[in-house]
């Protein structure tokens, strides 16, 4: 028996509505997508603590708070530091395009390309600093916080002149802020 399937097509209202329903939801996941990716950094941050914190009760580095502070700046400096600086050098180097976008910047420049490299030697001294220690690791949050302080700078100022409260720009201030203040409070109780 031959059964016959008869199509209509929708109206050209019908196929626009249909679009532009379609075309919302994907904006609004994609956002959603990039506020999640964005908040990674933020786990880092909470995975450097974390790990921080059980070396501290494995390695019995709890005698005195200097050298719990000692060991929680190691982990901040290996985990922390290393991940975003690594993670964050791949999208800008990789992923370029989608990033700038994410940002709320344009697309096709090779400043992200040199962003990514600048965060890649971040997150390198941040591993580093597991085998060097003491001024290398002074030397270390000096550049991590010029550069994150100096990022949130331009992410405040893009939010403030430009209203640009894309995900990219916005969200990335916290750890931007954070870790630099982490990273010193750190640094002086472990140096008491």
């Amino acid at each position: 028996m031959l059964i016959t399937l008869v199509f209509h097509p929708p109206t050209p209202l019908q196929d626009r509505s249909l679009a532009q329903a379609i075309t919302s939801k994907t904006l609004k996941r994609r956002k959603q997508d990039e506020r999640r990716k964005k908040m990674t950094f933020l786990i880092y941050y909470v995975i450097g603590w974390i790990v921080g914190l059980v070396a501290m009760f494995v390695t019995g580095s709890m005698k005195d708070i200097a050298s719990a502070a000692y060991t929680l700046l190691l982990y901040q400096l290996t985990v922390t530091v290393g991940l975003t600086g690594i993670l964050g050098g791949y999208g800008h180097l990789f992923l370029r395009d989608r990033v700038a976008r994410s940002i709320g910047w344009p697309t096709g420049t090779l400043f992200q390309a040199e962003l990514g490299y600048c965060s890649l030697g971040m997150g390198l001294l941040g591993v580093m600093s597991f085998w060097y220690r003491d001024n290398f690791w002074l030397a270390t949050i000096v550049f991590t916080t010029v550069f994150l302080i100096g990022a949130a700078i331009v992410h405040i100022k893009e939010m403030l002149q430009k209203r640009n409260f894309n995900p990219g720009n916005a969200i990335t201030i916290i750890p931007d802020i954070l870790i630099p203040i982490t990273l010193f409070v750190l640094w002086f109780i472990a140096k008491k």
